[in-house]
């Protein structure tokens, strides 16, 4: 893990823009600790032609501004997606618009026709695809309450998955003007649209599914910090308890705000990367959890009028919801540890005693 005096320096006076080179200002866009002796930091350039450089704490480089030994990469050279450096080199058109080191990187066009590319570091790519166009086809067929990406091809050699651009603007701001709750309740609403859409996508995310990742998300926590252990250990306890549901219904599987645009009366749901068989509640919980940490606005008011919606259309365990609310609450505290602030310990503990108070339901 990164020391204490490198973490005060890269948040009070980051040296590290100024050793990138170059007349263009950097800023850092990502970052990451891995808990141990590690971390992934990414920085922008400025400009029409951003650049990206990827900075990479731990073993091997050399001394990076006394922060630690870390080394420094274009993006493209990204041992996981080494596909990265070819596009690079033969599509000029295509620009990074999010970029996680090691997992996945999505482009956009340049040219008049926007579409979207996303390059992947394992083999999911042909089935999000295969679920894309099933996607489209049941949107045509008007079984879906929001619009999707019209698919454009799935080109395995490259691990890239490429759809159309879709109209429309980011509704996470508009959520926090008066109109939220009734733009809540039509997103609830048409959320619930896909499952009742008798959609069978192949992949299945159960509530047995959803607990082997959160223990390991609690372990890594108890690992970093053991004074959370015994908080965590009362999490834990009431949702192994939980049963789950029959995980039979087709869902979006992280449908938080920043998935949905509108345009005008239509909206728009995007990255099915998580699309599969399972309980509409994790849906409900996904977005309501989502949104507890956003600020501004009418917090509650948003996040009920968007479960009773998606309620009005499929009947909901209300006991399930705040289960795997619950979980998102461990998944967060665990983004919250691992990001590159002095006060990250005290974010994710935090975190970690409100997902304690939501659980006491849970019995």
């Amino acid at each position: 893990m990164l020391s204490a005096e490198a973490l005060r320096r890269l948040v009070v006076k980051d040296p590290i823009p100024a050793l990138l080179g170059g007349e263009a200002l950097w800023q850092r866009t990502y970052g990451r600790s891995d808990l141990r002796d590690g971390a992934t930091l990414l920085y922008e350039s400025t400009g029409e032609a951003p650049e990206l450089r990827v900075i990479k704490f731990g073993q091997d480089g050399a001394d990076l501004a006394g922060l630690g030994i870390a080394s420094i990469e274009d993006w493209d050279q990204d041992d996981a997606l080494p596909i990265l450096a070819a596009i690079r080199r033969r599509h000029p058109q295509l620009r990074p618009v999010r970029y996680r080191p090691g997992k996945r990187c999505t482009f956009k066009s340049t040219g008049q026709h926007i579409y979207y590319a996303k390059v992947v570091a394992d083999d999911r790519g042909a089935a999000i695809a295969c679920n894309g166009r099933m996607l489209w086809s049941a949107a045509a067929r008007g079984e879906l309450g929001f619009g999707v990406a019209r698919p454009a091809g799935w080109l395995p050699s490259m691990h890239m998955i490429v759809h159309h651009g879709l109209p429309g603007e980011a509704v996470v701001d508009m959520l926090k003007t008066p109109e939220g709750p009734t733009l809540a309740a039509a997103m609830g609403a048409a959320n619930a649209t896909l499952s009742t859409s008798g959609l069978t996508p192949d992949a299945r995310y159960d509530y047995a599914w959803q607990m082997k990742r959160t223990q390991k998300y609690a372990w890594r926590i108890a690992r970093s910090v053991p004074t959370l252990s015994a908080l965590l250990d009362d999490i834990m306890g009431k949702l192994i308890s939980i049963k789950g549901g029959a995980a039979d219904k087709p869902i979006h599987g992280a449908p938080h705000a920043h998935q949905w645009l509108r345009d005008g009366d239509q909206l728009y749901l995007v990255d099915f990367d998580r699309f599969g068989l399972g309980d509409p509640e994790l849906d409900v919980a996904t977005f309501l959890a989502e949104w507890d940490f956003e600020s501004g606005g009418d917090t509650a008011a948003v996040g009920a009028a968007y479960a009773l919606a998606f309620a009005d259309a499929v009947p909901l365990n209300s006991q399930l919801v705040e289960a795997y609310r619950t979980h998102k609450y461990v998944a967060k505290a665990l983004r919250a540890l691992t990001a590159i602030r002095t006060d990250a310990e005290d974010r994710a503990m935090g975190i970690l005693e409100d997902a304690a108070r939501r659980a006491v339901s849970l019995t």
